[in-house]
């Protein structure tokens, strides 16, 4: 597979994202719902762009998940369910470090948490299938 060392990156950098939200919601008090939020669509933008580069498709600098999510129906099978699991993770990225961009509350997290590991599950399978 070529660009090897690059989409290991990409896999270690999510994989810090995603253990940094499942530790945060599952151990501090009160919960930090907006870094929490955050770390959920940081994590599945690193592994949406290491997928697209096992791939071997370019990337895009890019926030969206969705975008991403279709530029990856290219190679791949992606369902609704994923584009739209990308689409409600997506404005954690960005509108997420502004005061009072989002109202968040902790099923909001919650929500965020079980669609990252569906992604994350389903990311790291393409990202490990050879082509």
């Amino acid at each position: 597979m070529k660009n090897r060392d690059l989409i290991r990156e990409w896999e270690n950098f999510a994989e810090m994202d995603y253990n940094t939200a499942r530790y945060l919601y599952d151990n501090m008090r009160p919960l930090p719902l907006e870094i929490i939020c955050y770390h959920c669509q940081q994590a599945i933008e690193k592994l949406l762009k290491g997928a697209l580069l096992a791939k071997g498709a370019g990337l895009q600098k890019t926030h969206d998940l969705g975008l991403l999510a279709e530029q990856l129906q290219e190679f791949v099978n992606v369902t609704e369910d994923y584009i739209e699991m990308c689409d409600n993770l997506t404005p954690y990225g960005v509108k997420i470090r502004y005061p009072q961009e989002l109202l968040i509350e902790e099923h909001h997290a919650a929500k965020a948490l079980e669609e990252t590991e569906i992604l994350y599950k389903w990311l790291k399978n393409i990202i490990e299938k050879p082509d």
